[in-house]
């Protein structure tokens, strides 16, 4: 007999068989998601699309349209995560626990790469890496003020805004070309994908486990990473000492979810200057740092298989020669206009700005809550 304090809290048996058998896929997966595709786990409050079983009529996911209205975004939503995963997942993503699973792994992801870019912020945002410690007052440095575009800094009435001036050129805010601050957005993917010691200067690639880039697969810049990185990087800068699974920041009152159906849709479209100059910042590495890994990301190999590389397929990222921005030219994909393949490096002139259309997204509010230190609630 044994004691009900001594039981283990994760009662294996109410998990369905089928989950335990792929829980190490689906963990992967679902890490890959929170960062290429979406940042929370999908909401559908109006059509409750996320309960429906396998496949969602809904249309193309790839284009504008899907933020036409709050059902064919809802369904878009569900469409998009089913192409992320393979059939024998499909067939159980209706359920609640693999929402559970899936939802968590997709946090526990998040705090894991949150946590390794405390390390880099001096590099990513030219401060000292002292500002961005959960206690320190970051309203107190102008500069941060400045980056987040603050109004009524320490009053009731202080307001924050997506769509910040740090992202912008200059950090002046225009419209029409949002996300032209590449740099940053580039070096937090970069991290992201490749480990935090990819940053670091004249790094090369020693040897090691698998990055999540490689284990992922990724070969392109999506919308939904751009999007990550310009959440990801308005959190750091943010009073908040912990993301929140809910969606609202429990100090800064930001509504992150919201923030990211906001910048979503601003990042598709004609992307060509915007999508070479990330891919750039991405593939201007030492070819020896792609082709191997870095050596304090990860210890396992989670290696599954990669239905959602979007995109057409592209050139080995082990190809990628070092590269300054301007000589990198995009290859942009036949099956998904809103990708840009990772280039090789090609010789060419500047090339000018493309102006962007950013839609209104219209998802729902509501989300889940979960646990972390300065990195995932």
């Amino acid at each position: 007999m044994i004691l009900e304090a001594n039981k283990p809290k994760r009662a294996k048996k109410d998990v369905p068989p089928e989950l335990l058998a792929y829980e190490s896929e689906i963990k992967t997966l679902a890490k890959k998601y929170g960062v290429i595709t979406e940042l929370f786990f999908p909401r559908t409050p109006t059509t409750d699309a996320i309960s429906q079983a396998h496949p969602v009529s809904a249309p193309p996911f790839s284009t504008a349209d899907r933020y036409a209205t709050v059902l064919t975004e809802e369904l878009c939503l569900v469409a998009e995560l089913d192409a992320s995963l393979p059939d024998h997942l499909c067939r159980i993503r209706n359920t609640n626990s693999f929402h559970d699973m899936f939802s968590q792994a997709m946090q526990s992801g998040r705090s894991d790469i949150l946590y390794k870019l405390q390390d880099n912020t001096e590099e990513i945002f030219g401060l000292p890496k002292a500002h961005f410690t959960p206690s320190f007052a970051r309203l107190e440095i102008p500069e941060i003020v400045q980056m987040l575009g603050v109004k009524n800094v320490g009053t009731p009435n202080q307001k924050f805004t997506m769509w910040f001036p740090f992202l912008f050129k200059n950090m002046r805010v225009d419209m029409r070309k949002p996300f032209m601050n590449w740099e940053p957005l580039g070096q937090i993917l970069k991290a992201a994908l490749w480990g935090k010691m990819s940053l670091a200067k004249g790094f090369v690639r020693r040897g090691g486990p698998k990055t999540n880039g490689r284990k992922w697969q990724v070969s392109a810049v999506t919308p939904g990473a751009i999007a990550w990185a310009a959440t990801i990087c308005l959190f750091v800068l943010s009073l908040d000492s912990e993301f929140p699974g809910c969606g609202i920041g429990q100090t800064s009152k930001i509504n992150y979810y919201e923030g990211g159906t906001t910048v979503k849709p601003g990042s598709t479209g004609p992307m060509e200057d915007l999508s070479a100059e990330i891919d750039a910042a991405m593939a201007a590495m030492d070819a020896a740092a792609l082709a191997s890994d870095d050596d304090a990301d990860h210890t396992t190999d989670e290696s599954v298989p990669n239905p959602t590389t979007a995109g057409a397929s592209s050139p080995s990222l082990s190809a990628a020669a070092p590269a300054t921005v301007k000589s990198i030219q995009p290859v942009m994909s036949s099956e998904d206009p809103s990708t840009v393949v990772i280039p090789v490096a090609i010789p060419v002139a500047e090339t000018t700005s493309t102006t962007i259309s950013a839609p209104k997204s219209t998802r729902g509010r509501k989300g889940s809550r979960g646990k972390g230190r300065r990195t995932v609630k």
